[in-house]
């Protein structure tokens, strides 16, 4: 009887085992070699810190989550490593998007942002609570969306659905007066490699809303940046522009200090922030709970409330030549409930709530 002969596999066995221990040798050799970096500039923020090896840590598997965050924010290597994976979602297997991150001839890189619709509602809802008082004096209440740049790309994404969201509104916000914004933005509106709007695009929408709300709208400086979708992309991208319009000295800003809770004097642009992990900072120093704007030469001697978000610090400075006093409040940073102690409210002013779809998506953010 013949019988069968089977190679024996042990040394196939024992020359993969060399390669992977030589492969996490090298590894471990570059990782202790390569100090890990201080902040993830592509990412915009600090790696994950080694946890503290503790009984309670590892009993509780907190140590071994923290290990993981850890060593893939410190791997040797990590930039190159995230680039190929890019190239190869993108070219080599010809996908449209990178975990959500999708990359367009015509806006650049952005993110699927869908209609939320619970959120939505809950965001609606948490204006009215907000507009309540503001009504009872008499005060002409706009709202406005401002969609995400890839309604505008040339290829149909499943991004945020500006009909769908302004039908959801109009029936949750029967009182509010829309102002709709979708056909005064454009693809070259928006930074390549941001989510956020180009101040020196918006004009189409600064006549869209002074012809909604009656009023009349009407150097630079510059320098190459990326924003957070180049970082997140991991390819190369070309750089946007970051530029700002001049005011005139007359226009003057003060900050409510989110820890003195004092009002204070700041310029309207920081220019230093041009040089710093967001340059979008530029715009009235980035995140802040309350300003107020006044231009005692406007067009009008009108007062404006505006309830916004990040897009909001770069339109603003523009909206003063309409407005003599505008008073811009974040609800991201400051509760609704605290907002009679630092704000007098004016009978007959406007109010304008002007949110993105990423702040409409997530209704859990405003402190209402």
């Amino acid at each position: 009887m013949k019988t069968s002969r089977t190679e024996n596999p042990a040394p196939a066995r024992i020359g993969t085992l060399i390669v992977f221990i030589l492969i996490m040798g090298v590894f471990a050799v570059l990782n202790r070699a390569i100090k890990p970096p201080a902040i993830l500039l592509t990412e915009r923020r600090q790696p994950a810190k080694l946890p503290d090896f503790t009984f309670k840590n590892i009993a509780d598997a907190e140590f071994m989550n923290g290990f993981e965050a850890f060593a893939a924010d410190s791997f040797a290597l990590r930039e190159p490593l995230r680039s190929l994976r890019a190239a190869t979602v993108f070219y080599a297997l010809g996908q449209a998007d990178k975990s959500g991150l999708y990359r367009d001839s015509a806006v650049g890189a952005g993110r699927f942002v869908q209609v939320d619709e619970l959120s939505l509602r809950q965001t609606a809802a948490k204006l009215r609570k907000v507009a309540e008082p503001l009504q009872e004096l008499d005060m002409q209440i706009y709202y406005a969306v401002i969609p995400d740049k890839s309604i505008y790309a040339t290829q149909s994404y499943p991004g945020f659905d500006p009909a769908l969201a302004a039908a959801i509104l109009g029936m949750e916000l029967p009182d509010f007066t829309p102002v709709d914004l979708t056909p005064a933005l454009s693809a070259d509106a928006y930074y390549r490699t941001d989510l956020h709007w180009n101040q020196v695009k918006l004009e189409p929408v600064l006549n869209t809303l002074g012809t909604a709300m009656g009023v009349p709208f009407g150097g630079r400086a510059r320098m190459h940046f990326q924003g957070v979708y180049a970082g997140q992309l991991a390819l190369p991208m070309d750089f946007d522009d970051m530029k700002y319009i001049e005011l005139p000295n007359s226009v003057t800003a003060r900050y409510l200090n989110d820890r003195s809770m004092e009002w204070e004097a700041r310029p309207i642009y920081k220019l230093e922030a041009l040089t710093d992990l967001d340059p979008y900072d530029l715009f009235l120093g980035g995140p802040q709970p309350l300003i107020i704007l006044e231009n005692p030469n406007a067009n009008t001697n009108r007062t404006l409330y505006l309830f916004r978000d990040s897009f909001g610090s770069s339109l603003a400075p523009l909206l003063t030549t309409g407005y003599r006093r505008i008073v811009l409040i974040d609800l991201r940073y400051i509760h609704a409930t605290l907002l009679p102690q630092f704000i007098d409210w004016e009978a007959g002013a406007d109010v304008l709530f002007l949110y993105s779809s990423q702040l409409l998506n997530n209704a859990g953010v405003l402190m209402v």
